[in-house]
């Protein structure tokens, strides 16, 4: 290698010396056979092994899905007279596929107690939700914030069923969503409340598609 260095060396004072006599032609370009050329591809293919290592390509950790869905816990009628205080519904549980999935409560937190799910981390959400009514008469529903912000709403009017009849109520929205933001599904009334609460006829859910960054665009995660 030294030798190689000291035959570059002086080929590079070679030409340079012929660079200062102008009525000297410069030297044709010798190619691939230009000892110079050659070291530095060798230097580049080194620099890149080097950094490539022994494991190859590096891997990237492939991101978990940030979502939940929260379906109800019984098929019993008489969960419409076992409701707290002002209709809101609380008998949930997680899906099966959310305790599949690895997830934890780093993203979402269910308080059984009180049927809240509370949003762990900032974002932009997509927030679906079904419940399906018992009965005649205007039945309804409101997705709740904070316990005071109604983000998502739905009615349906049920005149024309008959009381053991059942209607399911359908909406869907996409919100930004602070962290320790909590959110409750609550009927429009306060007492009568009947509902089916089968995992395949009452649930919502919640999917993350973005991150606000500090000017309020958004950005995916």
């Amino acid at each position: 290698r030294i030798e190689n260095l000291e035959a570059i060396n002086n080929r590079g004072l070679s030409v340079a010396t012929e660079l200062h006599d102008d009525s000297v032609d410069l030297p044709a370009k010798e190619g691939n056979d230009f000892p110079l050329s050659e070291f530095l591809k060798e230097r580049r293919v080194k620099r890149r092994v080097f950094k490539k290592g022994s494991k190859g390509k590096r891997r990237h950790k492939p991101k978990t899905l940030e979502a939940t869905q929260i379906e109800g816990e019984i098929d019993n009628d008489a969960i419409a007279n076992n409701h707290w205080a002002y209709g809101t519904f609380h008998k949930w549980q997680y899906a099966d596929w959310f305790f599949k999935s690895n997830a934890d409560d780093k993203h979402f937190k269910l308080h059984f107690g009180n049927g809240t799910l509370e949003v762990m981390q900032p974002g932009l959400y997509l927030l679906y939700s079904q419940i399906t009514l018992k009965g005649n008469g205007t039945q309804g529903y409101h997705v709740m914030r904070n316990d005071k912000d109604p983000i998502l709403a739905c009615y349906s009017n049920n005149m024309m069923l008959h009381e053991e009849d059942k209607t399911s109520c359908f909406t869907m929205g996409m919100f930004k969503l602070d962290k320790r933001d909590i959110i409750s599904v609550k009927h429009i009334s306060t007492s009568g409340v009947r509902a089916v609460f089968t995992s395949n006829a009452s649930f919502f859910g919640l999917v993350r598609l973005g991150r606000f960054n500090k000017r309020g665009v958004v950005l995916a995660v």
